[in-house]
């Protein structure tokens, strides 16, 4: 009885991570989509679909977490376990879909550049790298022990960096003009994208081969 209450404390305390970590994405994800649609920037655009595939599995996540705190008992564990390892299967499977999504919308946009608001680049992704870094630390201790959170904490970790290559970028856009800058700092996010899923993919389907064995 004691160890459930402890799983317990440890789900409710999980699920008000998750809510924390959820706000705070969606902020700034409808922020880069918004900016991006009216800035015209690929490498923005790029990031919030990063952000909305992480929002998808964070919700997936939170579901789940909530139904277990309802129904805690052997069966209803083991099925949750079940869940999360398909959520972040899925959640992988996404992230190498979105990448070749823009991997074909740099094509377009090295081969006929477009002009891009710079100024509105350089603003979302200092805000998008302080946002993320605040995600960062609050999942850090928790990554270790959960592969969901894991995988919201290597999103974070992506997002971080493809922000700080969007910095570059718009500095690059602003100040000399350069438009394929845009497009390269979104084969940065291609490539963050395709680590982290590769990564996730690698350790669900492990995950899930040990529970056949």
């Amino acid at each position: 009885m004691h160890l459930l209450q402890i799983e317990v404390k440890q789900s409710t305390g999980k699920l008000r991570l998750l809510m924390y970590v959820l706000g705070l994405r969606s902020s700034i994800f409808l922020i880069e989509l918004g900016v991006g649609i009216w800035s015209n920037s690929l490498s923005l655009i790029a990031g919030s679909g990063h952000l909305f595939s992480d929002l998808l599995s964070i919700g997936l996540t939170m579901l789940v977490t909530w139904f277990v705190q309802g129904h805690f008992i052997g069966e209803a564990t083991s099925e949750y376990q079940r869940v999360e390892i398909w959520v972040a299967l899925l959640n992988g499977l996404s992230l190498m879909a979105i990448a070749l999504l823009i991997v074909w919308e740099v094509i377009g946009h090295l081969q006929s550049p477009e002009p891009v608001k710079g100024s509105a680049m350089l603003i979302v992704a200092v805000l998008s790298i302080v946002i993320n870094g605040f995600n960062i630390h609050l999942l850090h201790e928790e990554s270790h022990h959960d592969l969901n959170v894991r995988g919201v904490f290597l999103h974070s970790a992506a997002d971080a960096a493809s922000s700080f290559g969007v910095l570059l970028s718009a500095i690059a856009v602003y100040f000399w003009h350069w438009l394929w800058a845009d497009a390269v700092a979104s084969l940065l996010v291609v490539t963050l994208l395709s680590f982290s899923a590769i990564s996730l993919i690698r350790d669900s389907l492990q995950t899930l081969s040990n529970q056949h064995t």
